[in-house]
């Protein structure tokens, strides 16, 4: 397959674009990926993958329509468009990625990527401590909460005894990192001395860089939290066939995604980044060549 037939398929036929991207080049990389030995915190970023990998899986499939339309019968059948997943996905795929990339490819140096890890781990366990729990839920709780507890205060040990942290004023490190007040931000830039924490919106944008993401992701968070837009939409398409002009440009936007996760997976991996060489010129080119136009995009 050539250049030009490749471009023809992403403009004609996206979903059987994104199809062979999830199942050649996203598969083969991430097969390379495994190669490369990983200490423990490491191989978060491959369960990263992972994650991103199910959730494309999941998108392509409801994309395809698996849900039966309402007006299918024997002689035509009619697959159904759940557009409220589709944009749920979608975001969950943004987040994925840069959650990877933030974490594992951004940092000038393993130990500000371990900063950042470190940071997202202890965030995730004070999100944790926030549930409801009472000791009466079930057997053993107050071991769970004790052993949550216990690790808290260990990773916070270990933010304040990391390498990264003595390159930080402590007045700057406040943005972002105060045990007493549970507050562990890993979304910042970190630029001549100075930290500039950023909303998740904002991290979409740093690290995606085209508008059509950053419209995408505040679209789809609107199908998440079922705000009126999205049910004023869900109310004007309800019962037809979805055209293409709708749903194509999603899908391409999923296949753009894709390529900067391969991209980004080759940046930090020479035996990715060597299968990636291997491939035939027109999908190695298709995914460097697209993923350096949408990093390049300010």
């Amino acid at each position: 397959m050539n250049t030009e037939a490749l471009n023809e398929i992403l403009y004609s036929n996206p979903l059987q674009f994104y199809e062979m991207l999830l199942l050649g080049p996203l598969g083969d990389i991430y097969t390379a990926r495994k190669e490369t030995q990983l200490n423990e915190w490491q191989s978060y970023s491959n369960l990263l993958i992972d994650k991103f990998a199910i959730h494309s899986s999941t998108f392509f499939h409801i994309s395809s329509g698996i849900i039966e339309h309402k007006k299918s019968g024997e002689t035509r059948k009619l697959n159904g468009y759940d557009l409220f997943t589709v944009n749920t996905t979608i975001r969950v795929m943004i987040e994925t990625y840069i959650a990877f990339n933030h974490l594992f490819v951004e940092p000038n140096s393993e130990e500000e990527k371990y900063f950042r890890f470190l940071l997202w781990e202890l965030d995730g366990l004070f999100q944790e401590k926030k549930y409801d729990v009472e000791l009466s839920d079930f057997d053993g709780v107050e071991t769970v909460l004790a052993s949550r507890d216990a690790k808290i205060d260990s990773k916070t040990e270990e933010i304040k005894n990391s390498d990264f942290i003595k390159e930080i004023p402590e007045n700057e490190l406040k943005k972002i990192f105060d045990s007493a007040k549970r507050k562990s931000d890993w979304k910042f830039l970190f630029e001549n001395g100075r930290i500039r924490p950023l909303k998740i919106i904002e991290l979409v944008k740093h690290c995606c860089k085209m508008r059509a993401f950053v419209n995408t992701y505040k679209h789809s968070s609107i199908h998440t939290h079922s705000n009126f837009p999205a049910i004023e939409e869900f109310k004007r398409l309800r019962g037809k066939l979805i055209s293409k002009e709708y749903t194509d440009p999603i899908t391409r936007l999923a296949i753009y995604l894709t390529c900067l996760f391969i991209y980004d997976i080759c940046e930090i991996d020479k035996n990715a980044k060597k299968r990636l060489g291997e491939m035939p010129p027109e999908i190695n080119d298709f995914i460097i060549g697209m993923s350096i136009s949408i990093k390049k995009n300010d």
